[in-house]
């Protein structure tokens, strides 16, 4: 396993230094950035505790070339919105395929990716710094919907913490039941080893959303559905489980 000070002195340097130098040969190359953005407004009662959420969340992906990244940041509290807590997470990427030009794949996975990444939290009970740095695995499905894995070792800040894994699958996936009605799938999973304090913890975000646009000819604009959020071990503190559920609007810019 990768020591924390291996990992900050060589490993992420020298994938941030790829980076840099994809960067240079893509631009000579003038290859155009391709990305979108959404803006979603949440809004839902705790199954298993007392209190509403409300949350704003801005993501964004993209790619250039060899490149690609996607992070998000939660503003979240009551439904007043009042100095909420702030979460983000970022992750670049390289597709090992666009960086060399051959085609990276086996059976049903069609792309090998190197990814970083972090997880800021400020708010809350506690401040906390997360870097990750592993393998991600694209696969082939029907259509043009999204199914990666990502396998990650797993570092929170601070010397009590020991390095662990987190393995993330997520996915997008349209669902177009007819000509007027169609749906989205997304979400992901988060599997968290044990950090040293507390134990291993689970989270998931899976969402439903109909296309609202789609049913007045203007389709991928504007979507409403649901967001169930359940956390096993919530930050690792054993039997603290967090359940909500939540009405979802999302704009794609």
């Amino acid at each position: 396993m990768f020591t924390d000070k291996f990992l900050t002195r060589h490993a992420l340097p020298l994938l941030f230094f790829a980076l840099a130098l994809l960067a240079g040969r893509q631009a000579d190359a003038q290859v155009i950035y391709q990305g979108g953005s959404n803006v979603q407004l949440l809004y839902g009662s705790r199954l298993n505790q007392s209190g509403n959420l409300a949350t704003f969340t801005y993501e964004h992906f993209g790619s250039y070339g060899a490149l690609e990244h996607f992070g998000f940041v939660d503003l979240a509290n009551d439904v007043s919105l009042r100095s909420p807590d702030v979460y983000l997470e970022y992750y670049p990427k390289v597709s090992l395929s666009r960086a060399t030009g051959r085609e990276i794949a086996f059976g049903p996975v069609s792309d090998v990716l190197l990814a970083t990444g972090v997880n800021v939290l400020l708010g809350g009970t506690e401040d906390f710094f997360v870097y990750t740095a592993g393998p991600a695995f694209k696969f082939r499905i029907p259509g043009s919907g999204l199914l990666q894995l990502e396998t990650y070792y797993y570092k929170q800040h601070g010397g009590e913490y020991n390095g662990t894994y987190n393995i993330t699958p997520s996915w997008d996936i349209p669902l177009p039941a007819s000509a007027k009605i169609h749906l989205r799938f997304r979400g992901f999973m988060d599997f968290i080893g044990d950090r040293g304090p507390g134990t291993t913890q689970y989270v998931t975000q899976p969402q439903l959303l109909l296309d609202l646009g789609n049913l007045r000819g203007k389709p991928g604009k504007v979507f409403f559905g649901s967001e169930w959020r359940y956390w096993n071990n919530v930050a690792g503190i054993e039997d603290l489980n967090e359940s909500i559920l939540q009405a979802n609007l999302l704009f794609n810019l």
